[in-house]
This record gives structure tokens, sequence and C-alpha cells, in this order.
């Protein structure tokens, strides 16, 4: 025992070296991503969302799905994530630090379970000394990889990469006999799927996990029903995932996404046979950059693919029959099934985005940080397989061996560099934006955002130029013409500027940005009760815009001081008497009654025959306790309309307070 020992001890000091010499280089690679700033969605969901800036609505986002973002469309139910979020900023308010630190944490985490569960994987299938050190370089690949870098810098992408940590957890804890007798493990899943609901794949991925390394099953066996008792047995002992992962998608999916729901489930103009033809090729794309991440886009350009006989789906459909090929030989063998089962886990874990259901965008490099997973189990367990086979060689040749490890090694450091490069791209709008342009030129958001960050230095003809080749790729894209406004203003053109911004309204009226942009437009022109009009409206959409609320109070404010001395404010002067009745009821809603009595003097100076400018002085006086002015001023509203009823109503109001 002793000199077992003894032979195993520099194999321990090897792995434990290569353990802490990974861990400094995982941390080195992403070290320069922490101050990253928010980026595509995170503004809707995590900047402009006010819900979130309190702990108190922590409740809230369990119950309704308004408060996971302040775009009307892209309000999926997503309570986890708004929680994680909520937490993030009481930390440290709208720094990215904070929000990073803890997915980095999650990340590290996520990378800590992987090694346990598929060092399990590849013990069941071969019991071997070089097992640890397979599993560790399995792991350190996926940690490395540079294509999760998408994932890890976009914050609100934390969805992807905490329901992963779930799902992992999830099999984890499976693995575990107290835990799986218990049904501890369930809890990991549940809270996945309120992460997202992909974390519903945990469910058929613990059904491959039973089927393959506790029942010992191969496809064939599934396929032509060879062993329906063993079927039975994963059956019964994924039941419960079964029933209890669907029955919680439900709900989060068709009962709690109120009103985006309907639009998911709602069939697209894109043809359904196109979309789910193109992810052949996406799939393609996708093995390209797990093989080499060098094409990485933060918005790709895929476009839809018409047709059938195509090169691009051929080829895609090809490598899928192979893999797919290769999945079904492989099961065949105890030996040899984790390369089966990440194959399937590839699958699966792209299904909900690559089948018949179109989605807004073809591919996203970051949908790949859950099924490259599947990947890396089975290159890893394919390159473990040929090690074990060669493994005498390897033993005898010292310079065979070290060399092997180097190989290795410097293709892990390759991916770190590409991650470290990754971050860099993703320190600033413009950086990544010229990236998405460069690598997707023909992307007409990608060319939108770079121009907007021309915009922000003041480079204007520049700006244009991306505006307008956006513009011939998306005719119709809501914030592409709310940009153009804002730049043709500042290019002293503002009869075109609002033509866009009325167009950014008539092309998506439920985009709450578009409202923001055209108030602050009309307020700059003092168009005062316009805008205030306006930015109502944006606020009856999204009531937890931040920007909207504050540009609103702000408006407000002025506004209403800007009644008791109108000749000093510019924004007052020449409004008609209509709009100081619409400015009365708003100094009324905010009980600034004095004001409002203000604002209707100044209604009847432009015209005194004005009766809800009586009617609204009687109702402040209410307010203010001077009944008997309040009687006067309705009994002269009535005087000029007999038939006023909100005045007789009101009327009747200040009578009966009188008699009391």
């Amino acid at each position: 025992m002793e000199k077992i020992q003894e032979l195993l001890r520099p194999a321990k000091i090897l792995f434990w070296g290569l353990v802490l010499f990974f861990s400094i280089a995982l941390f080195t690679s992403y070290s320069n991503h922490f101050h990253n700033g928010f980026q595509f969605d995170d503004f809707h969901t995590i900047v402009q969302n006010t819900y979130i800036q309190d702990l108190s609505n922590i409740p809230g986002f369990f119950k309704d799905n308004s408060m996971m973002s302040t775009n009307l469309n892209n309000r999926s139910y997503r309570p986890v994530v708004a929680v994680l979020n909520a937490i993030d900023y009481r930390l440290g308010g709208l720094d990215p630090f904070w929000f990073h630190v803890s997915i980095f944490t999650s990340y590290i985490l996520l990378v800590v379970l992987l090694y346990f569960f598929i060092f399990r994987i590849f013990t069941l299938s071969i019991a071997d000394s070089w097992v640890p050190f397979f599993t560790l370089f399995a792991v350190a690949f996926y940690g490395f990889h540079a294509a999760n870098a998408e994932t890890i810098n976009y914050i609100i992408a934390r969805s992807d990469s905490f329901s992963t940590l779930c799902i992992v957890a999830t099999l984890f804890m499976y693995q575990n006999a107290f835990s799986r007798r218990t049904m501890l493990y369930l809890i990991p899943m549940i809270v996945g799927i309120y992460t997202k609901q992909v974390g519903v794949v945990a469910v058929p991925l613990l059904f491959m996990y039973i089927y393959f390394f506790e029942e010992n099953l191969t496809l064939s066996d599934g396929l032509l029903l060879r062993n329906r008792t063993g079927l039975l047995r994963v059956l019964k002992k994924t039941f419960p995932a079964i029933v209890l992962g669907i029955g919680i998608f439900y709900v989060n999916q068709i009962i709690m996404t109120k009103g985006l729901s309907a639009n998911l489930l709602r069939p697209m103009s894109t043809s359904r046979w196109d979309y789910f033809s193109t992810q052949w090729y996406v799939i393609a794309h996708y093995i390209g950059n797990f093989i080499l991440p060098v094409n990485l886009s933060a918005d790709p350009d895929i476009k839809l693919i018409h047709g059938l006989f195509n090169v691009k789906k051929l080829l895609g459909l090809t490598i899928i029959l192979v893999l797919f090929f290769i999945a079904f030989k492989t099961s065949n063998k105890k030996e040899t099934r984790p390369i089966s089962f990440g194959i399937l886990w590839f699958f699966i874990s792209l299904f909900p985005t690559s089948t018949f259901h179109p989605l807004g965008q073809i591919s996203n490099d970051h949908r790949t940080f859950l099924p490259y997973i599947g990947l890396v189990i089975s290159v890893s367990w394919s390159i473990s397989l040929i090690a074990i086979r060669y493994k005498d060689k390897l033993l005898k040749s010292t310079l065979l061996s070290v060399s092997t490890l180097l190989i290795l090694t410097s293709i892990l450091m390759g991916h770190a560099v590409g991650t470290h490069n990754r971050n860099l791209v993703w320190n600033s709008s413009e950086t990544l934006w010229k990236d998405v342009a460069e690598k997707s030129p023909n992307n007409g958001r990608g060319l939108m955002n770079y121009g907007l960050s021309l915009m922000s230095k003041g480079q204007y003809p520049e700006t244009l130029d991306y505006f307008e080749r956006a513009l011939k790729l998306l005719p119709t894209y809501s914030y592409l013409h709310i940009n153009l406004g804002i730049l043709k203003d500042a290019m002293g053109n503002p009869e075109e500027a609002e033509r866009y911004h009325l167009n950014s309204i008539q092309y998506d009226k439920s985009n709450v940005e578009a409202y923001y942009y055209y108030a602050r437009f009309l307020w700059s022109k003092n168009r005062t009760f316009e805008a205030l009009d306006w930015a109502k409206k944006g606020l009856e959409i999204s009531p937890g815009h931040a920007k909207l609320n504050s540009f609103y109070r702000s408006m407000r404010e002025k506004t209403s001081n800007s009644v008791v001395t109108p000749s000093d404010n510019k924004s007052v002067k020449n409004l008609s008497a209509n709009d100081y009745i619409n400015l009365s009821l708003e100094l009324y809603n905010q009980k600034l009654y004095e004001q409002c009595i203000h604002a209707c003097i100044k209604a009847l100076e432009l015209n005194p025959k004005l009766k809800e400018a009586y009617n609204n002085i009687g109702i402040a006086n209410i307010q203010l306790k001077k009944i008997d002015e309040a009687i006067e001023a309705l009994n002269n509203a009535l005087a000029l309309d007999p038939e006023f009823k909100l005045a007789k109503n009101n009327l009747k109001w200040a009578q009966s307070l009188k008699n009391k």
C-alpha cells in the first residue's frame, strides 16, 4: 500500500499543480472584464428598470412579468434574474463591477460542479488513474473557451449562465444518493426554470444520464424498444423531474409570461421550415466556433436561407447527420458512451432555439453556453480514449508525454488569450459595435449601434452613413428611427427629426424609448404640453422606465413652477387656453391646488367663456376647504353651460360639504 501511495504522490502533486495553474490562468483571462459596461438588453432590464432598485419588489418579480423589463415586447418571465439584478444593484447601484463579480462567481462554481459531474461520467465508463486529469482538462477547456466570454461579458445573459449552473447542479446532486433519495436535486432544477425557461432541458438531460449510465441502455435499445423494462425504469426514475419540470415550465411560459407568451407562440411571418432548415447551417456555425472561435460576434448577421437545396444548409445537415451517426455508434459500448451523451447534450440544449419555432434572431453566439458542455464532454473523452490506448507509449517516452501535455495546455492557453481579447472587445460600446460592424456588415442593428458610438463623439456625417446603411437593411426598425431623429436634430434639421421620431412610434407603438425621445425632442422645442402628453403615454406603457419617470417629473416641476411667473419662462409663452386647462389638471393631480387655480385664471384671460376653467377652479377650492369660492366658480361654469354634468356633480359635492 505504501509503495502504491508513493507511486501516486507525483501524480497528485502534478494534478494539484495543474489545478492551481489553471485557476490562476482563468482569473487572469477574465481579469480585464470586471468593469465592462452594460450593453444590449441590459438597458431595459437593468439600467432603465426602476423595479430592481428596491429589494422590497422581490416578491413582485414572481407575480408580475412587467417588472422584468421596461420593454413591453421583452418581458420574459425570469424572476430569479430580476432578483440577482436587484441584489447586485443593492451592492453597488449601476456599477457593472458588482454584476460581473456575481456572474463570474457563479461561473467558477459551475466549473467546479462540472468537474465532479464529468468525473462521475468518465469513471462510470472506464476506471483509470488518469481520469482526474482527463476531467480537469475537460473543465479547463470549457472554462477557458473564448466563446463563453460572449455570455460572461453580457450581463443580462446571466439568464444563460445561471440557468446552466442550475442544470449542472441538478445532475450533480442527482449523482448523490442522499440528494436523490430526498429529491433535493429538484431544487436547482426549479430555480433554473425560474431563471430561464430553457432550464427545463434538465429533464431530458437527466433522462439521458440515467438511460446511459445507470440503466446502461443503447440508443438502439430505445429506438427498437428492445429493453422495455429498462426504459420503464428510466421513466420511473425521471418521473418526478418530468412532472415538476414540465408543470413549472407551463406555468412560467403560458400563464406568467402575460402578453409576451402569446407573441412567442403566435406563428411569425417567417416560414417555420425555412427557419428550421437555416438552423442546420447555424449549428455548423456553432460547431465551427467551438473548434476555432475566431469569428465570434456579439450580434451575428446570419440571415434566413430560403429553399432546401442550398450549399450551406446541406453542409449543416451533413454535419448533423454525421454527429447523430457517431452518437448512435458510440452508445453501443460503455467505454464510448460519454461521446454519445455529449453529442445528445449539444442537440438537446439547442432544441429550444433551433427547431420549428422562429425567433427574432436567427443565431446568437451566447446561445452556445450550455450546448458547448456537451461538445466538451464528447471531444475530451474522445481524446482521453486515445490517451488510454497509447498509455504505455506515453509513460515510456518522457518526450512524448511532456509534448502531449504542452500541446493540450497550449490549446487551453490559446483560448485564455482569446477570452482576454474578447473582454477587450466588450470593454466599450464603440469597440463592441465596431467589431460587430466589421464581422457582421449586413447586420443593421450592428451598423446602427456603431453609428451611435460615432455620434457620441460628434462625428455626424460618419454617423449618418452608418444609419443610412442600416436603414436599407431595417427600414421599419423603431430604434433606428429614434436615433435618426436625434441625429437630424443635432444636425439642425428639426422637421426631418420629428418625422423620424413619429416613424419610431408608428413602427412600434409599444416601444417606450420612442415616446421618451420624442418627448425630449418636443420639450427642447418649447412644446411643453405635447412633451408632457407623449411622456405620459410612454409611462402608461412602461411605468417602471427610470429615465422617463425622472424626465416626466422634471417637466412637471418646471412647468408647475413656471405658472407662478410665466413671463420668466420661455416654455410657457404663447400657450393656448386649452394648454392651461391641461396644465391645471396636471397640477391638480400633483395636489398643487393654488397653482391649478392660477393656471385656470390664465386660461380665462385667453377665453372668458371656458367652462372647464371654472369647473377646475371649483374642485381645487374644494380641496383647499374654500367651499364658498368653489360654489361660486361651479355656478359660473353652469351659467356658461347649464347641462355641464361634471360641474353639476361637483356643485352637489361642494354643497354637501357646506351643509355638514
